[in-house]
């Protein structure tokens, strides 16, 4: 089951950001008629400022650092997101927002939770003893383990296995997640495995996905609505899209294209 249906838009006769983007300008609404959605387009187009707008508007926890409201980086899209209109066929009560660079400030967040922990763990050695020692300095224990078990240690996998853990750690049944250029992390081999995983829970476990993104495998997620961003957004098949053109002509003939660079 999906749940966010369609979005309205603000309109802006200004050039102030983000209605200088000439996407974004009179674009008026957006309609999400499948599980999944792939926001593609240049560097520059508008399809990330689309995408933290909406999840700005949908109030979606971030993994990172900070909050969404906190973030001073989305500043500039803050009232633009704030001014959308969403209608629902039911609505998500669970989601998130995740961008490929705040990966390892989700790290740091969580090696600060655990030096907090480990710091109550002191406090508690220092103020208690017996039984309220032991149940104090359990339900710490408690949380730290739980912690490792859904994350495994971020510290001691590379960027792209840890990127895939976190996700599979997050993600839930009957959600909606907005995911900003994940392929930044990946491999082609793990963006194959974000594939099947994405794959199987727009499937079988009712979850919406939007996401932005420069990888041709993942636009070519079945069934995916590709929404193209250039002068106008418009709707494509995967196969139309300047990314998948360009890489395959690319690998049918990289010497043409050495050529003229």
């Amino acid at each position: 089951m999906y749940y966010l249906r369609q979005i309205h838009l603000p309109i802006g006769s200004d050039r102030q950001f983000p209605f200088s983007l000439k996407s974004l300008k009179d674009l008026g609404s957006m309609s999400f008629d499948q599980p999944v959605t792939v926001f593609v387009g240049e560097n520059g187009s508008g399809k990330s400022t689309l995408l933290k707008a909406l999840a700005i508007k949908l109030n979606l926890p971030a993994i990172g650092s900070t909050d969404l409201e906190s973030d001073e980086t989305l500043d500039g899209v803050k009232n633009y997101g704030e001014q959308i209109i969403t209608q629902w066929k039911d609505r998500a009560f669970r989601g998130f927002f995740f961008r490929a660079e705040d990966y390892f400030g989700f790290v740091k967040r969580l090696q600060n939770m655990d030096s907090e922990m480990q710091g109550d763990i002191v406090d508690f050695e220092k103020r208690l003893s017996g039984t309220g020692l032991k149940l104090a300095v359990g339900s710490i224990l408690g949380q730290k383990e739980a912690l490792l078990k859904k994350y495994g240690n971020l510290t001691e996998v590379s960027h792209g296995e840890g990127f895939l853990k976190v996700l599979e750690g997050r993600l839930q049944n009957e959600g909606i997640y907005l995911i900003d250029e994940p392929e930044a992390a990946l491999s082609p081999q793990r963006q194959l495995a974000l594939f099947s995983l994405i794959k199987n829970l727009a499937e079988n476990h009712g979850c919406q996905f939007i996401i932005a993104t420069h990888s041709p495998i993942l636009m070519t997620l079945p069934n995916a609505t590709i929404f193209q961003f250039g002068d106008k957004i418009e709707k494509v098949n995967y196969e139309d899209t300047e990314h998948f053109t360009v890489l395959k002509n690319f690998l049918n003939n990289p010497d043409a294209f050495l050529r003229h660079l």
